[in-house]
């Protein structure tokens, strides 16, 4: 019992012991729980800064104020006119709102947080306030010999507060209540050796219903998919759950979700209604609109002076920012978008794609029809190959910023490329290609695998998977490139998100001339290769693939 979700719907018929009252409150769902009231109380916390964990339109939530950080906070403060006091120092939108009739209940926290829409244009931002209550109470329930008890029960009450006056002004993502409550009461059961041996706990949602909106089908299933949402979330840390993903690492997630929301309106609408491949446009369009938020904020971080205000630096970092190159362009749209916002830039395919016509004059000079050929694998004797577009030799102006996007062949290379050029790179990993641009299973490297924390028995032992080799194995020639690596899991349209940065060789890398790299780069590509490969051989290797690339009727992004 309480371990599978089994809600019970309480809008026909209400009652559960609460301490709320009847005329304010009205219980709407819930369901059995059995998890501790700590795992009940983490998820609460998560869910202040992660709202989107429970309602799929938000973004975010902005916290403007925390009781946790104010040292004149007054749990004790039960009144208006007391918490107005304590919070006076705060914008009038920002100041927290009591709820009033929560009798026999302590004030514990408060937080006030601004909820970010994903469609800042379709929906409003909305303010809340967040509080937590706790309680004891003395509860009657049957035991299991049938003889009734009466035991003390914990109760945790998390209350949400819209600041609105009516339900008109509740955004869509929200439901119209004046306040939703959600409460867990927990039942431990001690034996004479004062041990929990078993405890009966109960999830709840209650709604605080504003008279004019009253419960209807559709707050109802807002509420049983709020209930459930928190019971799993709770249920898995009580099974030892420890998060997988981590984004975010690199890049605030308030600041790549602004740009990606500014970029998303600006160009999203118009690029779709303009696609000209056969690829569907929706998967490129966000996805490349999305790595484009990403860099932008990244170049920023980078080549702005941190003493500068926010407003000038974007301009500040355009200003020193020495430029990129995105290889293996494909469609050349994250090209198209980044020049659109002011950064300088080129992109080159080995093969033009129909998309680069739609850009303009302007932006369509910017992405070249040229076959890569690195300089480690430049020979004097060598022929052209038929049909081929020009080639370059993928050494760059030093500082260039190299960008490889799902770039297929050229992913292995791209380290190679940036530590030949001194130049920073992101590589977003795709499909896997060796050395000679076959396609192949990548080696793993376990230096730079996730070990999944939440693993048990044979999952332990499993095989990771080919994309997660991939990524540990550039992972790996980053390093040897004398790279710092930096992972980030981009929040992108694609399982394809992993990215990953070189911009910071490593300390004591002591510096080599352009002969000791190329002299390097030709030793790891052979050692990469195996089985006494030679340059010789991958260069073979490297110019067949380029001939399949440049064939009419290729495919690819």
């Amino acid at each position: 019992m309480g371990d599978k979700f089994t809600p019970n719907d309480h809008s026909t018929a209400p009652h559960i012991p609460s301490g709320l009252p009847s005329e304010l409150w009205a219980i709407v769902q819930s369901a059995p729980a059995t998890f501790p009231p700590q795992h009940f109380l983490d998820v609460s916390r998560n869910l202040l800064e992660n709202p989107n964990l429970t309602a799929s339109h938000l973004a975010r939530a902005e916290l403007s104020y925390e009781s946790f950080n104010d040292a004149t906070f007054n749990p004790e403060a039960t009144t208006p006119e007391a918490l107005a006091s304590i919070v006076k120092h705060l914008r009038p939108d920002c100041r927290p709102r009591l709820e009033s009739g929560i009798e026999g209940y302590k004030l514990e926290w408060t937080v006030v947080r601004k909820l970010i829409p994903r469609n800042p244009k379709l929906d409003e931002s909305l303010m809340q306030t967040c509080h937590l209550y706790t309680s004891t109470a003395q509860i009657s329930i049957t035991s299991s010999t049938g003889q009734q008890e009466t035991v003390e029960s914990e109760r945790y009450l998390v209350i949400y507060i819209p600041h609105v006056s009516t339900p008109d002004q509740v955004p869509f993502y929200h439901p119209a209540v004046r306040a939703l409550g959600i409460l867990y009461t927990y039942l431990p059961s001690f034996d004479s050796a004062s041990t929990i041996t078993t405890s009966l706990g109960t999830l709840s949602i209650h709604y605080s219903l504003f008279p004019s909106q009253p419960l209807d089908n559709r707050l109802t299933r807002t509420a049983l998919k709020l209930c459930e949402i928190i019971h799993k979330h709770a249920r898995g840390r009580a099974a030892g759950y420890k998060k997988r993903v981590h984004h975010d690492q690199i890049i605030p997630q308030k600041q790549y979700q602004d740009t990606y929301a500014y970029l998303k309106g600006k160009y999203a609408k118009r690029l779709i209604e303009e696609w000209v491949e056969q690829t569907p446009p929706e998967k490129h369009v966000f996805e490349d609109l999305g790595i484009a938020a990403f860099l932008m904020e990244l170049w920023i971080d980078m080549y702005s002076k941190p003493e500068k205000k926010e407003e000038d630096k974007m301009r500040g970092a355009k200003v020193n920012f020495p430029g990129f190159v995105d290889i293996g362009c494909g469609n050349g749209l994250l090209v198209y978008i980044l020049l659109a916002e002011g950064w300088t830039g080129w992109g080159f395919d080995a093969r033009r794609r129909k998309t680069w016509d739609t850009f303009g004059p302007e932006h369509a000079d910017k992405l070249k029809e040229m076959l890569l050929i690195p300089s480690v694998l430049q020979s004097s004797d060598e022929e052209p190959l038929r049909h081929a577009p020009p080639s370059h030799d993928g050494v760059f102006p030093a500082g260039t910023f190299i960008i490889s996007n799902h770039a297929d062949e050229l992913t292995p290379w791209t380290p190679l490329l940036a530590s030949l050029s001194d130049s920073p790179f992101i590589a977003i990993p795709c499909c896997s290609h060796d050395f000679g641009g076959t396609r192949f299973r990548a080696p793993v490297h376990k230096k730079y695998i996730f070990e999944d924390p939440n693993a048990t028995g044979k999952e332990k032992n499993k095989q990771p998977s080919a994309y997660a080799g991939l990524c540990s194995w550039v992972s790996h020639l980053t390093e040897q490139t004398r790279f710092k690596v930096e992972k980030e899991h981009l929040r992108i349209p694609s399982t394809r998100n992993i990215a990953i940065l070189g911009r910071q060789s490593m300390a004591e890398s002591p510096e080599r001339t352009i002969a000791e790299k190329l002299d390097f780069a030709r030793w790891l590509v052979e050692q990469e290769a195996g089985s006494s490969t030679t340059v010789e051989q991958v260069r073979l290797m490297w110019l067949s693939s380029g001939g399949e690339l440049v064939k009419p009727g290729k495919g690819g992004h």
